[in-house]
């Protein structure tokens, strides 16, 4: 009861938007330190967008591939900068590495939209609500409670990984979709145990706001992804009936 009472006004049934968002379960450091990674979140898919809209626009194969050597070099100097680096130089380091990663994902994007050019929408508005979701419920949930899947997450990733490399020699179509969701369930819940560990290292008096945004922009792509495979194959599907 405790819990339906934060989300209404003097325990009435009365729903009061206002404080989802309110996060007084946190000192006001660590909700600055949020702010500014959900900022950094933002223009990170911002900018993975124009990468991505770019090369749909001149499909070039040399973009595409300096975008995935873009993405390694980047994601070096983001993570290695942080004691040596001005704030402002860094964020340019890590918009760089989204634009990079919107110039590999752009072969995908760009045959989606060949299926269906609404399939974008609805895949980055469903991304965008379960994202919002699970990093807030994260939030809101006890302190270090969605840390344990920490260990679990990986070990199941590692096996999908490894059942992706099996795939690639067999080409079991069933089995490349069980992958995608698979891969679209550790993603959501990597949001939530990337929000509570980011929250715990700001605690612990890491404030490196530019880092723990790549986390979950990350995770942010990776469903995104994964949901325009899995309409878009829904899609096919139901042209082909």
């Amino acid at each position: 009861m405790n819990q339906f009472n934060r989300f209404t006004q003097r325990g009435q049934t009365k729903f009061d938007p206002k404080v989802i968002f309110n996060f007084s379960n946190l000192d006001k450091s660590t909700r600055s330190h949020l702010k500014n990674v959900y900022a950094c979140v933002a223009m990170e898919i911002v900018a993975a967008a124009l990468g991505a809209a770019i090369n749909c626009y001149f499909k070039s194969s040399v973009l595409h591939f300096a975008g995935i050597l873009g993405m390694f070099v980047f994601m070096y100097m983001t993570a290695t900068s942080h004691q040596t680096t001005a704030p402002l130089k860094r964020l340019g380091y890590v918009t760089a590495l989204a634009a990079c990663l919107g110039l590999e994902s752009s072969y995908l994007i760009d045959y989606v939209i060949k299926v269906d050019p609404s399939i974008i929408v609805t895949a980055f508005v469903t991304t965008s609500v379960v994202f919002v979701s699970f990093s807030i419920s994260a939030l809101y949930a006890e302190r270090r409670s969605m840390l344990f899947l920490g260990s679990m997450l990986t070990t199941a990733l590692t096996g999908l990984l490894l059942l992706s490399f099996a795939n690639f020699f067999f080409r079991v179509p069933a089995m490349a979709l069980f992958s995608v969701y698979a891969s679209l369930v550790i993603s959501c819940l990597f949001v939530m145990y990337d929000t509570q560990l980011i929250v715990e290292k700001k605690m612990q008096g890491q404030s490196d706001f530019i880092w723990h945004s790549v986390d979950l922009f990350l995770d942010f792509i990776i469903i995104f992804k994964n949901l325009l495979i899995i309409l878009t194959d829904k899609e096919k599907k139901k042209r082909k009936n």
